[in-house]
């Protein structure tokens, strides 16, 4: 089975991110972060200098390779 490492994930959009304001997500090993924000969702995300702290730069790129692929997206996600 696969095992994804818990981590801590910070948002940046338009510039902004809140020092304080993180979500917990689920790192998998492509370097993409599942979180759950009015749904799940995945994005691609980059480390930072804590171990446990990934950053997701909606400027950059907001793609959510779940987005329209309902549940069943998520099931191919974690069982492929």
């Amino acid at each position: 089975m696969l095992k994804l490492k818990k981590v801590n994930v910070q948002f940046v959009y338009e510039g902004i991110s809140d020092k304080r304001d993180f979500e917990t997500g689920a790192l998998f090993p492509d370097g993409r972060v599942l979180v759950d924000i009015d749904g799940v969702s995945l994005f691609d995300c980059v480390p930072t200098d804590y171990p446990d702290l990934y950053v997701v730069n909606l400027d950059v790129s907001d793609k959510d390779y779940l987005s329209g692929k309902g549940s069943e997206g998520f099931i191919d996600l974690i069982t492929n």
